[in-house]
């Protein structure tokens, strides 16, 4: 009884009980403060919406909850992977982290859809990219180098003794070609996947009605008879609108790009090892036109 009328004994009781308050106060505290992870409507929709665009079916009710306990599943496992460093150093989280964010930048571009003024504008400043290449209608006989000892010299003989145009005393003294011995109004861009750069050019460059050559291409050599050039020219406007405005779109979206790539530049610094500088220096200048 004499120790309860004691004032050191009721200092002791009432620190324990602040103690004990405290550890009580601690726990709840950080239990409220653990990281949280929700489950919204959205989620909801997108595990069901991925479920049925595979199967074809909107999941059942267990099949639905099936699904939401592997997203809280994937969501813990990653936010852990996070907190371990494990994102780190990850080549493929890296690029798809990067591949999201761009998707991110190109939805952001999309801006209001330009008047044809900024058309034209854009077709007048650009005229390259709605340029129709040359054509060219021409005939060829081919000589084979692969099957004579010198092609060159019998096509020129060839030509030396036909008489003028007479097609027929040429074509007849040519080696078989696997494709057609005419070609219509074909690019030059074509031409030269077919026959080689050095034989397309040679070829746009013929006058028309003669057979001319020998010509060299990839396969031996060719006597050739231009009938028909279409010049190069850039195709009007009304005929290339659709093309035009896909083109500006795009240049909208790389103007974007580039501007916010120079705002990242901005908030990070790029720093090299000396063995890594020559190979950083003028990096901003060339990704994103940064001086």
């Amino acid at each position: 009884m004499k120790l309860l009328r004691e004032p050191l004994f009721h200092f002791a009781i009432g620190g324990l009980a602040l103690f004990a308050a405290y550890a009580w106060l601690n726990d709840d505290t950080a239990a409220s403060d653990r990281p949280e992870i929700r489950i919204s409507d959205g989620h909801l929709r997108w595990v069901s919406e991925t479920w049925s665009s595979q199967w074809r079916r909107t999941p059942s009710n267990d099949e639905l909850r099936g699904l939401v306990a592997e997203l809280v599943k994937e969501e813990l496992l990653a936010r852990e992977a996070r907190a371990l460093g494990l994102d780190q150093d990850d080549t493929v989280i890296r690029r798809r982290l990067a591949q999201k964010l761009t998707f991110l930048i190109e939805d952001a571009a999309r801006i209001a859809e330009p008047k044809e003024d900024d058309l034209r504008q854009f077709y007048n400043a650009h005229p390259n990219m709605f340029r129709q290449e040359a054509r060219v209608s021409f005939d060829h006989v081919f000589f084979s180098g692969s099957k004579r000892p010198d092609a060159a010299a019998d096509a020129r003989r060839v030509l030396a003794a036909s008489d003028g145009p007479d097609e027929t005393a040429i074509i007849n003294q040519g080696d078989q070609w696997l494709a057609a011995a005419r070609l219509e109004a074909g690019k030059e861009s074509d031409i030269a996947a077919q026959f080689g750069p050095a034989f397309a050019r040679a070829v746009a460059a013929l006058p028309t009605g003669e057979w001319m050559g020998p010509i060299e291409s990839a396969y031996g050599q060719h006597l050739v008879r231009v009938s028909e050039v279409v010049p190069a020219a850039v195709r009007p406007f009304a005929e290339v609108k659709a093309e035009v405005l896909a083109q500006w779109r795009d240049e909208q979206r790389r103007n974007y790009e580039r501007r916010y790539l120079a705002e990242l530049l901005k908030k990070y610094e790029i720093v090299a090892e000396p063995s890594a500088e020559p190979l950083i220096s003028g990096w901003a200048q060339t990704m994103v036109g940064v001086r």
